[in-house]
């Protein structure tokens, strides 16, 4: 197997899917570790933030399917949940903040195979051009 990816160079349009494989794999294990919750590390005022525009945006909705508004302690949204010492896999979980939002290993992982995907067929066709050029 390793000698036809050699040989057909198949390894260059194979390696944005590996990353892809394991960036997805990443934030699946912390969904799965958190109970369905990703947790986020987020500095005080951003914290205050995202409860408040969560809290709002539960009160409307409440108000439209007469739910309760209240959301669960330490939610930012559906998903999303505030870093505390008792979530697990934080190392993993959203720590990077770039100042547009806030980033997980895995969502790196998502965006280089994303990246790389574009160029990848592109490469694997000049190099196959190249080889049979060399034959």
């Amino acid at each position: 197997m390793l000698n036809f990816l050699r040989k057909t160079a198949l390894w260059i349009v194979l390696i944005p899917w590996a990353i892809f494989g394991v960036g997805f794999a990443s934030n699946q294990l912390v969904l799965i570790a958190n109970h369905d919750t990703f947790p986020v590390e987020a500095n005080t005022i951003k914290e205050r933030i995202w409860v408040a525009k969560a809290t709002v945006k539960y009160q409307d909705m409440a108000q439209e399917l007469s739910m309760d508004p209240d959301l669960p302690a330490g939610m930012i949204d559906d998903t999303h949940c505030l870093m505390t010492s008792k979530t697990h896999l934080n190392f993993l979980a959203d720590v990077f903040d770039r100042g547009n939002g806030i980033y997980s290993i895995g969502d790196f992982l998502l965006s280089l195979s994303e990246w790389l995907g574009a160029f990848s067929l592109a490469i694997w066709v000049f190099e196959v051009i190249r080889r049979l050029g060399q034959e």
